[in-house]
């Protein structure tokens, strides 16, 4: 049974995010590139914690301090190597509309029949990689993967992400409700719902006002410590709370708690799911699902 299945019956879902293989780009610091090596060491890893997860969501790297294999490529060892739903990301950003066209239809050919559309960050100037963005919008590249999937017959299922501090405006939520109309089947939520006492009843209401609820997986993220708090405001613009300060002051154990009791509040709550952001170490998933 597919994710999106389980979240119309009403079966609390649980995703983790993986990353690809990936490699320093200084040949300094990674002279040698051992790709079947690293291939093999991520299946090891995913296959841990595959129990606890509904499907494993492989996504995009945006680091140009990094070399990684494709989300597709990696996603489709994964499916063949652990037979679970695997869902890969294709970012706008970086692709023009004939190459997502295709790499849309090679997910299809490879049994990989969830994917995910993300309209992906820019590049800064100076970063090394041009913004290619064909798409006019995000909604206009699901609509596009939607029709592609009828034309194969195939009862695909689509994800793309939703900015809950957004909704509150006019804007933000005209932007989630266009992608739903596209063909989203599920949307994949940010920020993170970082805590149970503030930041998750804001979700929760904001979402319930605008009947999005049963649609949306909030998105869990492991923090490592106060100064790793610090640093995901600044570099994503989370508006996360001074609660979470509080909880990071006392370790990272205490965060990984805070993490897990927001998991099993959205499950008492009745809502469908959550995916988890595991940071490149999908051994963090034991800690807030198991």
């Amino acid at each position: 049974m597919k994710l999106s299945e389980k979240m119309e019956r009403g079966i609390f879902t649980t995703l983790v995010e993986v990353f690809p293989p990936n490699f320093s780009i200084e040949v300094a610091r990674e002279p040698l590139i051992g790709i079947k090596q690293k291939m093999r060491d991520m299946v090891a890893r995913v296959r841990k914690i595959e129990g606890l997860a509904d499907a494993i969501l492989v996504a995009d790297m945006k680091d140009s301090g990094r070399l990684q294999l494709a989300s597709i490529y990696t996603a489709a060892v994964l499916k063949d190597e652990l037979g679970s739903e695997v869902i890969p990301v294709i970012p706008t950003r970086d692709m023009n509309r004939k190459a997502i066209r295709t790499m849309f239809l090679t997910c299809l050919s490879l049994g990989l029949e969830s994917v995910s559309l993300v309209w992906g960050d820019r590049y800064a100037e100076g970063e090394g990689s041009k913004n290619v963005y064909d798409f006019r919008s995000l909604g206009e590249c699901i609509a596009e993967a939607r029709a592609l999937a009828n034309r194969a017959d195939v009862n695909a299922t689509l994800f793309s992400p939703v900015d809950i501090s957004a909704l509150h405006s006019r804007k933000g939520l005209k932007i989630a409700e266009a992608r739903l109309r596209a063909g989203t089947d599920v949307l994949l939520a940010q920020p993170p719902t970082s805590d149970v006492s503030h930041t998750l009843a804001n979700h929760v209401a904001e979402l319930k006002k605008n009947r999005l609820e049963m649609k949306v997986l909030h998105n869990i993220f492991p923090f490592r410590s106060l100064q790793d708090v610090q640093a995901c405001r600044e570099r994503f613009g989370w508006a996360l709370p001074p609660e979470l300060d509080r909880i990071a002051l006392e370790g990272e154990r205490r965060l990984l708690k805070e993490a897990r009791g927001v998991t099993d509040a959205l499950r008492e709550l009745g809502l469908p799911g959550v995916y988890v952001s595991t940071r490149g170490k999908p051994e963090l998933a034991r800690y807030i699902l198991d």
